[in-house]
């Protein structure tokens, strides 16, 4: 009897392995460990700090994520032999998959694919929540065509070039800015402006005094247009009366016979 429980408890005990394995396997293969060969090696730099990415960091594609962050190291370090000359720049290694991207292929076809759209000008950007501190790597088409900085290495895998984000653009474009402003005369344009500005009120106070010293001459003008406005007036009628006054001055006498007197 003892050894009947006992079996049964054997197998409820495999039982039991079997359904954790099955559920273990289960979700390593939902979190893509199972789909692993489908994955393309990509890679990109950075120049600046990438504070905030970190293994694991979401690898998005137009903001939809298509793979993941899987080692951060130097340039130098990666590709030491060929002493490049972006050594000091920061290397992401990354894994994405071709099939969130929105292609069917597989394997070889898939890198070539994705060898297309890079020559494109696809381009990787350093992209971080406000709130949260923590980054990602977007990938995206720039609306205007960036050059991208020769390298004197050879990628391992499909590379990426980095686009500058708004930040560093406007941290690059701000020092120009600075020096064409102190380039510009301030103080000899405040001037000029005072002195239009006494030239337009100097104007204002002559034509014043030319409208006041010329009151007596307006008001008759405008008199002999009120006057000549009157007398159209009655024109316009006696001529919607009788017509015939635009072909003579006043109605012809009458006619002998016509007389009454």
């Amino acid at each position: 009897m003892a050894d009947g429980i006992h079996a049964n408890y054997g197998k409820i005990g495999f039982a039991l392995l079997l359904g954790v394995a099955g559920i273990v396997g289960t979700l390593v293969w939902l979190g893509g460990a199972g789909s692993g060969k489908d994955f393309i090696p990509a890679e990109t730099y950075f120049n600046t700090p990438v504070s905030g990415l970190a293994v694991g960091s979401d690898v998005c594609f137009r903001g939809v994520k298509v793979g993941s962050v899987k080692r951060i190291s130097f340039v130098g370090n990666e590709y030491a032999k060929y002493k490049p000359n972006h050594g000091s720049a920061i290397w992401v290694g990354m894994s994405i998959d071709p099939r969130l991207c929105g292609y069917r292929e597989s394997g070889d076809e898939a890198r070539e694919r994705m060898r297309e759209i890079i020559a494109k000008g696809l381009h990787a950007t350093l992209a971080a929540n406000i709130l949260t501190g923590i980054a990602h790597i977007e990938m995206n088409f720039p609306k205007m065509p960036i050059a991208n900085e020769p390298i004197n290495w050879k990628p391992r895998s499909l590379c990426v070039p980095p686009a500058p984000t708004l930040l560093e653009s406007a941290s690059d474009t701000l020092p120009d800015l600075i020096a064409k402003l102190g380039k510009i005369d301030f103080v000899g344009g405040w001037s000029n402006m005072v002195d239009t500005v006494s030239s337009a009120g100097t104007l204002m106070e002559s034509a014043n005094t030319l409208i006041d010293s010329q009151q007596g001459s307006i008001s008759e003008i405008i008199s002999n247009l009120r006057d000549t406005s009157a007398a159209l007036k009655e024109f316009s009628i006696q001529i919607r009366d009788n017509p015939s006054l635009l072909i003579r001055s006043s109605d012809p006498p009458p006619l002998p016979e016509t007389r009454t007197d």
